[in-house]
């Protein structure tokens, strides 16, 4: 590929983005990420397919004069590692000597970790990507503990809400009249989800995100054959949700060896598009062997993919899910707790037991009984229940536990 016609991609492309930022862009609700943008650190923005990560980086650096570049681009498809210097080379003939450059979905092109690692030596660096292996090759270790990585998802309820023009106050949550509308919003979301696009262009723009993110996120990356087989095992698994899963048993449902069904579970959750959560265990073995729940990334993918019949309680238990994924950045300290009880979350940072119910008007006593038996075991300092829209406080055995309605617990 010549430099010009790298130029003419890069100029096409910032046209497009010039036309784009012009339009409604929403204020995503992300920590300071300009502060890990220090030579010699890299910044990499990762997350499912479509879920706004090319914005965030233009808005981190819309006061900043930066090159930007996107490798999902057909013009780019088969380009070589070699050619990577032919991108920068096009970039300084156009903008000169620039401070700033974004790589988006970057890892479309073989051996580009050696090409970063050279680059973030004199420049500062985003790159995104929408599989989360693409740290845990080269890149990881020709420059470890010198990059910083942020995991963006789909308009959280707030974002959504935002997008719809209401930022939402504290004192909203204490109005009737704004009770009543944050709740009608909140059925909403539960079936539009927070992809942008679907929100902008309509529902059906979630059946086209969902094939691009299995097509382009894993039936290509990881070389699957039998397409059709694996679209009716990735169906089947989000129709999972907030249930524990045995990839063994399901194995034997779809006849496919566990191996590959395990294979396959992995590069959905590589894609972002699902999330495994393990169970709690005292000892790091117990952890290991148990089954897994498995959570769907938006709750748009549900309402428009999943094939069992749609329960209000478990959605809401993965739009909890979710926040929490969210906020902690991963599963890495967050399981679910069964005994001869359950627990829907502990999160063991914030040291907090919480359970989700749809429940308006009383809440049963197993939820309760779960948080104090789940105390006992993790001596957590919050218990809290998620419900549909009771707000209370319980005194149990001496212990406070929490219930608040979910759609403040998410907005908070």
């Amino acid at each position: 590929m010549s430099i010009d016609e790298i130029k003419q991609v890069i100029v096409d492309q910032s046209e497009i983005l010039t036309r784009k930022m012009r339009g409604n862009i929403i204020k995503r609700d992300v920590p300071d990420l300009l502060k890990y943008l220090k030579i010699p650190n890299a910044l990499a923005i990762l997350g499912v397919r479509r879920s706004g990560k090319s914005t965030l980086s233009i808005l981190l650096l819309k006061d900043k004069k930066f090159s930007y570049i996107n490798f999902d681009d057909e013009r780019l498809k088969g380009l070589k590692t070699e050619d990577l210097n032919k991108i920068l080379q096009a970039i300084y003939e156009l903008y000169g000597d620039i401070e700033y450059m974004i790589f988006d979905e970057i890892h479309n092109v073989e051996g580009w970790e050696l090409f970063v690692s050279r680059l973030r030596d004199i420049k500062k660096i985003i790159v995104t990507g929408s599989n989360s292996k693409m740290l845990s090759g080269e890149l990881a270790t020709f420059i470890t503990g010198r990059h910083s990585d942020y995991v963006l998802f789909p308009f959280s309820f707030k974002e959504y809400l935002r997008f719809k023009g209401w930022e939402v106050q504290e004192t909203d949550l204490y109005s009737t009249f704004k009770i009543s509308q944050l709740k009608n919003e909140l059925e909403n979301y539960l079936i539009e989800g927070g992809f942008p696009e679907s929100i902008l262009l309509g529902r059906d723009q979630i059946n086209f995100i969902y094939n691009d993110i299995l097509f382009k996120d894993v039936i290509s990356r990881y070389k699957i054959r039998d397409i059709e087989k694996f679209r009716d095992f990735a169906r089947t698994l989000i129709s999972y949700y907030s249930n524990e899963v045995s990839l063994r048993a399901l194995s034997k449902v779809i006849d496919v060896n566990k191996v590959t069904v395990e294979s396959w579970a992995n590069g959905l959750n590589d894609a972002y598009l699902i999330f495994f959560l393990p169970r709690y265990g005292e000892k790091l073995r117990q952890r290991l062997t148990y089954n897994k729940k498995v959570y769907t990334v938006d709750p748009g993918i549900i309402s428009n993919i999943a094939i069992r019949g749609k329960d209000k309680g478990r959605i809401m238990e993965n739009l909890v899910a979710i926040k929490l994924f969210r906020e902690l950045q991963g599963t890495e300290h967050l399981f679910y707790i069964r005994n001869n009880y359950e627990v829907d979350f502990y999160d063991e940072i914030n040291s907090r037991l919480i359970q989700v119910t749809y429940a308006s008007d009383k809440v049963e006593n197993r939820e309760i009984k779960g948080l104090i038996e789940g105390y006992k075991l993790t001596k957590a300092k919050e218990l809290i229940i998620v419900s549909w829209d009771i707000k209370d406080t319980l005194k149990v055995e001496g212990r406070e536990i929490k219930i608040v309605p979910v759609y403040e617990f998410l907005l908070k």
